[in-house]
């Protein structure tokens, strides 16, 4: 993959046109509340026909020269076989990640609802990756790449409204959007490779075809959406060096982040949970976002992974040990209910 770095700052003033202009138009027309009210309802009761925003949540892109359906369903099955860890190493990894790119942080930083409700951005983005991941070509996938268009054209309209400044490029932009989709496929991959879960080339290459399906049907541009293993790696690397910094955003997004972690898992301590994240982070991420931790630390982690890794090898898994554990199963009981039930996504 070869991106030039004047082609990406280009694309950093690019956002999703088609979900700008509808949401522009609702808050023009002083129909805001309506468009939140469409958002809420659950998609069986939407029509597409019946007014814009349900026309919008239920249009269907057509799909790409490029799509392979045989490696979309291994894609599927990774995630299905693998459904814990990978929202384990969502959370502890491809979210503080994507905290680490600045000035891409701010949106998220600037975006009240978003910085003081860690919990709720959790198991939002859990709830969107059980639908996308489950239902791939499907209604209730259409829905939910759609919906979160609109969100993000949401929170664009309001960063606006509230005097973004145009230096950091447009707020949740295509180089910013790029970055989260390899975050929550590549950096996933690395992540269960890191945790001791053993895929074959094919299941990899499978799992970034379903998430570049993903990014493609959210209207990232296609040269951003890695077509291999190889231009997955170099891409990541590319915004890595562009974007991955010391920010007080970053900061401070993980610090919210890792509160919320010692509130659920029970944890007085934050230290178990920092080692966990600076164990996936490496120490120069883990830097960036302001976590500190000593050698026992980690070989503390190690041994949890270990201890997991043989529990997985023997089908036994060692509950007890993992801070992320009660996290995994929050996500897993929340975000499957309404994958499964009505599959509605509340603000």
């Amino acid at each position: 993959m070869d991106i030039t770095p004047d082609r990406l700052d280009r694309l950093r003033l690019v956002p999703d046109p088609a979900a700008d202009q509808l949401v522009s138009e609702c808050f023009a027309a002083d129909r805001a509340a309506r468009l939140y009210q469409v958002l809420q309802q659950p998609f069986p009761l939407l029509q597409p026909g019946a007014e814009p925003v349900a026309a919008f949540l239920l249009s269907v892109r057509a799909c790409p020269d490029w799509l392979n359906q045989d490696l979309l369903r291994r894609g599927h099955s990774v995630f299905q076989a693998h459904t814990a860890p990978i929202m384990g190493i969502l959370g502890s990894f491809s979210l503080p990640f994507c905290y680490a790119a600045a000035p891409g942080n701010k949106a998220l930083y600037l975006s009240d609802k978003m910085r003081k409700a860690p919990g709720k951005r959790l198991l939002d983005t859990a709830r969107f990756v059980q639908a996308v991941c489950q239902s791939g070509g499907t209604e209730a996938f259409t829905y939910a790449v759609n919906r979160t268009r609109l969100i993000h054209a949401i929170a664009r309209w309001h960063l606006h409204a509230r005097g973004w400044n145009q230096a950091w490029g447009e707020p949740i932009n295509q180089e910013d959007m790029a970055g989260t989709n390899l975050a929550f496929s590549y950096l996933v991959l690395l992540g269960l490779q890191q945790s001791g879960v053993t895929l074959s080339v094919k299941e990899k290459e499978g799992y970034l075809h379903l998430w570049r399906f993903i990014g493609y049907a959210l209207h990232i541009e296609e040269e951003l959406l890695p077509a291999d293993l190889a231009g997955a790696r170099t891409l990541t690397n590319v915004i890595r060096k562009r974007n991955l910094q010391k920010s007080a955003e970053g900061i401070a997004l993980t610090r919210e982040l890792i509160q919320f972690y010692q509130e659920v898992s029970g944890s007085r301590d934050a230290r178990p949970i920092e080692a966990q994240l600076a164990w996936y982070l490496g120490p120069e991420v883990a830097g960036f976002l302001g976590i500190e931790v000593s050698p026992s630390a980690y070989r503390w982690v190690n041994f949890v992974q270990q201890c997991n890794t043989l529990g997985r090898l023997l089908d036994r898994p060692l509950p007890g040990l993992d801070p992320f554990a009660r996290l995994q199963t929050a996500f897993l009981r929340q975000s499957g209910k309404d994958a499964a039930g009505s599959m509605v996504f509340k603000k």
